[in-house]
């Protein structure tokens, strides 16, 4: 009996103490994540910037991976196998980066560069007035004057100068418009006359201007209508279309 007892006993301290082995954990997987770095989501044709595919495993830093890179739009932009992006045309498109089993996108949008003086011709192309003869000695149709666009252009917002004479004393017009998807740059504009002495006068707006970058030539082309108002309230209208303006370097 004693025998049983003390077996029994032993048994309990033995249970008791367990033992020295760490039992077996399974492991929290960890986490990982790539990106694209910089991350510009807007480029003018002609731009290119050089982009790095980061990846960060867990707690430890980001490091540069050899990612290959896509563009869901090489028309738009296209990508190189060292990740630079170059904006070919106007539109969107999105920049696509895969490492592994991890991957990472960047959309991006791609408008022409209006941005610069230019200089060239516009052409009469209409003119109506209540009194022909305005018409006839000042805008006779394919008449044909000298013409400067100043431009100056964020993202894809546009603003400027237009000068507009001769052959009447209007110096300039003040514009401002954006460029749509298509990337055609739409303008509004006030016509003023600021003569050396005295008060600037408004004289009219511009209505339907619209004015493209030629992807081949670089050579700016559209067309605008002068609406002008007389100081007797006569309303009359010129309609030009720009020739072909180059930047000036």
């Amino acid at each position: 009996m004693k025998r049983r007892l003390t077996l029994l006993f032993v048994a309990a301290l033995c249970a008791a103490c367990g033992s020295d082995e760490t039992p077996p954990t399974t492991p929290t997987p960890g986490t990982s994540r790539l990106a694209i770095a910089p991350q510009p989501d807007f480029l003018t044709v002609g731009s290119s910037i050089l982009l790095e595919a980061r990846l960060t495993e867990g707690a430890s830093p980001a490091r540069v991976v050899p990612a290959d890179w896509s563009s869901s739009d090489g028309r738009v932009v296209a990508v190189d196998r060292a990740g630079r992006i170059t904006a070919l045309g106007s539109g969107s498109t999105t920049i696509r980066a895969v490492f592994a089993s991890d991957s990472a996108t960047l959309p991006m949008r791609a408008v022409p560069n209006f941005a610069g003086a230019w200089t060239g011709t516009r052409r009469v192309v209409a003119c109506i007035h209540p009194q022909p003869a305005v018409c006839a000695a000042s805008y006779p149709v394919n008449r044909v004057v000298a013409t400067t666009l100043t431009l100056t252009q964020a993202r894809d917002r546009a603003t400027g100068t237009l000068a507009l004479s001769p052959p009447l004393t209007s110096p300039s017009a003040a514009v401002t418009g954006t460029v749509s998807e298509p990337g055609g740059l739409t303008l509004d504009g006030t016509i003023i006359s600021t003569p050396a002495s005295g008060a600037s006068t408004t004289l009219g707006t511009l209505a339907d201007f619209r004015v493209e970058v030629d992807a081949a030539s670089g050579i700016l082309r559209g067309s605008f209508t002068e609406a002008r108002t007389d100081p007797d309230g006569t309303a009359w209208r010129v309609s030009w279309e720009l020739q072909g303006l180059a930047r000036t370097p």
